[in-house]
């Protein structure tokens, strides 16, 4: 495909690589978004850089002893187990170098229906073999999505008996958290039509999304990357990971979110890529579907409107920063619509609910769970407060300002606290997957997969297998980063889902922490990953064999 305004004399066009090659685009940089694009790769390189390193010699896990409290520990690894799984890896990864051109005559239409069908299936026997019941925040969703389905809003006015109302004071659960309004829009929807007896159709739902959001990965790669190879390894990634269908338990916004969020980004790199403006339409309202059923997606819109400004600067367009402005305005928009809503159906008011910088305050002190974990702070103080946001935001800053008294007189201290929060929640490698059900309580007896999982050797095997898994991700993943930057791949549309990444380090850094929070982040990875692999593969070694080769001659001229 020829740019515009370009001349080219011979009229025969340019052969391409029909193999390996799949999507054309228009290579076209800016100054800003080189600079803006590399800061981005500069600090994620360093961050896991040392998340790599960590997870050759640490390890978090969940304190046999207080279980169900998320009490985490930090168990040195077995470095040397670590060292030869890593070593047979690069030998298997080198050893494929013969077969690699099988990676991109592959039938790739077949591995993504495969990479779906499988994952639904993997899904739907684990949801099926624990049949977990709601409890906690979840409980609430569910008490208050299957209330209002038939007309009942008790949980919401707080008048009436309600699932854990003598912990909030005889406030609902919503004068805290009004947020969670979005997902229980969402569920609403979801118990209208399959009914209310049981969670088990949100869990299928969840199933469903882990499926379409590995798909979503897989084709992302595909769209960045422009490899058939690269998107193969993605996909064998992504079979690999385990733990987001292990998730699908959770009776939360959190899959659903992370599906619609991905495709959202799918949607917006093919708009980078063709400056196709239809393409905004699904892209927005993914975005808001997202940011409906986990709050914390807004983290992606960050990242977005920060993409769009430089795609504004780089091709000079006005729409690419309305369509920023636009996207602010809808996904605040109908969470605040949301709310009005349903205080309009339940006839109440309810209070603006605790502020980002009360989980500022919390994700700045110690934890019985882990640095900077849950620790009911914030929670408190808003209580301690009366549900007034003025007073509990003052109080919440004169705290976090003796916090970061307390961080500057103790540097020894700070380094402490904020590394083992970052290992506390990157290095938990089940991302509390398994946890996340086996603390709840069952619809019916668990089946013997389930049992396995929780107190058998499929479950130890699979603790292992993660260790493992994540480690060599994270490989990858810094690897991936550092080809990138060398190879001059750094733009907005590979730089899109590592500033989302980025962000997600970020928030979970200061705000508040739990390893479950990283398990949506952490398919982001794969694309990176994959291109990381395959540059290993494609690499010609020439000094290496070279080395090799004046290695093995030396034993033939002694023997001369």
């Amino acid at each position: 495909m020829k740019n515009k305004g370009t001349k080219n004399n011979n009229s025969k066009k340019k052969p391409t690589n029909g193999k390996n090659s799949t999507v054309k685009t228009i290579k076209k940089q800016s100054t800003f978004e080189y600079l803006i694009v590399n800061i981005i790769c500069m600090f994620l390189f360093v961050a896991f850089g040392y998340i790599a390193i960590m997870s050759f010699l640490q390890t978090s896990v969940f304190d046999q002893s207080a279980y169900s409290s998320e009490k985490i520990i930090y168990q040195l690894d077995n470095i040397a187990l670590n060292i030869f799984c890593t070593a047979v890896f690069a030998v298997f990864v080198f050893k494929m170098k013969k077969h690699y051109d099988f990676f991109a005559k592959v039938n790739l239409r077949f591995m993504e229906v495969g990479l779906v069908v499988y994952t639904f299936l993997l899904g739907l026997i684990w949801i099926f073999s624990v049949a977990s019941v709601p409890a906690a925040d979840s409980q609430s969703v569910f008490e208050t999505a299957t209330g209002a389905a038939v007309g009942d809003y008790t949980s919401i006015t707080g008048n009436g008996e309600f699932y854990n109302s003598a912990y909030y004071n005889g406030h609902a659960y919503y004068n805290y958290y009004p947020f969670q309004l979005g997902f229980v829009f969402i569920s609403e929807i979801v118990y209208r039509i399959f009914g209310i007896s049981s969670s088990m159709p949100v869990q299928v739902i969840n199933v469903i999304c882990v499926a379409v959001a590995y798909f979503g990965i897989a084709k992302i790669t595909k769209l960045v990357f422009k490899k058939r190879s690269i998107e193969f390894i993605a996909i064998l990634l992504l079979a690999g990971c385990f733990q987001p269908m292990l998730f699908s338990t959770f009776v939360y916004g959190n899959i659903i979110g992370m599906c619609c969020a991905i495709w959202a980004s799918y949607f917006l790199i093919k708009y980078f890529q063709t400056s196709k403006y239809l393409l905004l339409l699904p892209c927005a309202g993914l975005l808001v579907l997202a940011t409906m059923a986990k709050y914390n997606n807004m983290i992606y819109l960050v990242a977005f409107v920060i993409m769009l400004t430089v795609h504004t600067v780089r091709e000079k367009k006005w729409q690419s920063i309305a369509f920023a402005l636009a996207l602010c305005i809808a996904t605040a928009g109908i969470n605040n619509l949301i709310i009005l809503s349903y205080e309009s159906r339940a006839n109440t008011k309810l209070a603006d609910g605790v502020s980002q910088t009360m989980y500022l305050d919390m994700g700045l002190n110690d934890s019985y769970m882990a640095p900077g974990w849950y620790n009911g702070i914030a929670l408190e103080t808003y209580k301690s407060s009366n549900l007034d946001n003025k007073i509990a935001d003052q109080r919440a800053w004169n705290d976090i300002k003796n916090r970061l008294d307390v961080f500057g007189r103790n540097p020894g201290y700070a380094i402490e606290f904020f590394g083992k929060k970052i290992v506390s929640q990157w290095n938990e490698p089940t991302f509390e997957s398994i946890w996340v059900s086996e603390v709840k309580s069952h619809s019916y007896n668990v089946n013997s997969i389930g049992n396995g999982m929780y107190n058998g050797s499929l479950g130890q095997f699979f603790e292992l297998y993660f260790n493992l898994y994540i480690q060599i991700l994270y490989i990858l993943f810094v690897i991936g980063i550092f080809c990138l930057f060398q190879k001059r791949k750094t733009n907005i549309e590979t730089a899109l889902l590592l500033l989302v990444v980025l962000g997600g380090f970020g928030y979970h850094l200061l705000f508040e922490g739990k390893s479950q929070y990283i398990l949506t982040y952490i398919i982001l990875l794969i694309p990176t990953a994959a291109f990381g692999m395959n540059t290993i593969l494609e690499g010609k070694y020439t000094k290496v064999k070279e080395i090799v080769g004046k290695l093995k001659a030396i034993p033939e001229k002694k023997k001369a």
